[in-house]
């Protein structure tokens, strides 16, 4: 993981370092970007949350509305010399928003449907008896690894699921999914519901405690590092070893487990040149960069090619839960602005490693494909039919 994760100062001290900084993390800043007014900056948003801690800005929903526009995407901290991770700085204020009833409307009605239904798109037992029904013949309910799809690829994204279990099919892992499984909390976590996040967070550990599960493997980068980083934070243990499908796979492919040199593999006719774009929960947060790109290339033996912003300067999809409920339309522009920018490269394919990714550049295409590392990899594997478009 970046050295940049490490804090050297509290949070109001971090706020007051970015007021009176030259500030040019702006230039990257990817909702600034696009709405082009100060206070949507880093030192605007720094400037607000220093003033309403401090108390000299009555604190109101226009003020807390604010607050949401910031897309967490931290690509700020990578440039701040002062190491100011603006998204804490603003975490303790979200959390008060919500629960003072003052964050915006939108962000309240998301916490209300997903407390409601427990997923993000549909009442978590309904998904759980299709899903039980759809990929029955791949689970084997004692394994010891569980496969935790997420509540976005678990309703939007079938085929990454399908995709997902014939990998670990093909590996040789017996991999069990709960019976109901339920949003991790992070979407919660983040829009300053703290208290409700952290009784998701309860529940699955339970869960993931009585299943006697070692391993939790997901393919969602905020599911695993709400899991790996949070939870401790909102006073939960969770008793196995979290890791993203990148990172699982890898190992296995390491280890001959799953094709790569030393294992065998079907990589099936050449299907162009791939770019990869690195999401934010995953690289800024996870440090996780070079698996998904050993899995491309060593495993699915894809030919590469690097997008002008990868790694960890990667812009921001928009997918994040505080720019698509509350700024929609800015978070389209950024998901159209990463498919221009991946278009510039010559590939074929966009593939990535996050379903909120999957869910924003899919529709933004404009021609080009656009898949999750799971399905790429199954395809060229030849364990998932290939499609077309």
């Amino acid at each position: 993981m970046s050295d940049k994760a490490g804090k050297r100062f509290d949070l109001a001290t971090q706020g007051r370092i970015c007021v009176l900084c030259p500030n040019m993390c702006r230039y990257l800043c990817p909702v600034a970007s696009v709405e082009k007014i100060e206070t949507t900056s880093p030192r605007g948003k720094a400037t607000l949350a220093l003033g309403l801690g401090r108390g000299e800005i009555a604190f109101s929903e226009g003020e807390a509305a604010a607050l949401y526009h910031c897309a967490t995407c931290k690509i700020c901290r990578e440039w701040c010399p002062s190491n100011v991770d603006l998204p804490e700085v603003t975490r303790e204020l979200r959390e008060r928003a919500a629960r003072e009833g003052m964050a915006p409307p939108a962000v309240r009605n998301l916490a209300e449907r997903l407390i409601r239904d427990r997923s993000l798109h549909g009442p978590a037992a309904a998904l759980a008896a299709e899903g039980a029904s759809r990929y029955r013949q791949l689970v084997s309910p004692g394994a010891k690894v569980l496969y935790f799809a997420g509540c976005s690829t678990a309703t939007l994204q079938p085929r990454v699921v399908a995709a997902t279990l014939r990998l670990f099919e093909a590996a040789g892992v017996k991999v069990a999914r709960l019976q109901t499984e339920e949003c991790c909390g992070l979407p919660l976590d983040v829009l300053g519901f703290r208290e409700e996040a952290a009784a998701f967070a309860r529940g699955l550990a339970a869960a993931v405690e009585a299943g006697g599960y070692q391993t939790v493997v997901s393919g969602c980068p905020m599911c695993t590092q709400v899991m790996k980083d949070r939870y401790p934070a909102l006073g939960v243990t969770l008793r196995a070893d979290v890791r993203h499908v990148a990172e699982y796979f890898a190992g296995l492919a390491e280890e001959g487990a799953l094709g790569g040199p030393a294992g065998k593999r079907d990589a099936g006719p050449p299907v162009g040149v791939v770019t990869y774009h690195d999401p934010c929960y995953l690289g800024r947060y996870q440090g996780v960069y070079d698996p998904p790109r050993r899995l491309l290339t060593g495993v699915a033996g894809l030919a590469l090619v690097e997008m002008e912003r990868h790694g960890e300067l990667a812009a921001c999809c928009g997918g994040a839960f505080t720019t698509d409920t509350v700024r929609p339309g800015t978070a389209t522009s950024l998901a159209s602005r990463r498919i221009e920018e991946a278009g510039r490269t010559g590939a074929g394919t966009l593939v990535t490693a996050c379903p909120h990714c999957l869910e924003m550049l899919g529709p933004a295409g404009k021609g080009l494909a656009v898949r999750d590392i799971a399905e790429a990899l199954a395809e060229r594997l030849g364990v998932l039919p290939r499609r077309s478009a």
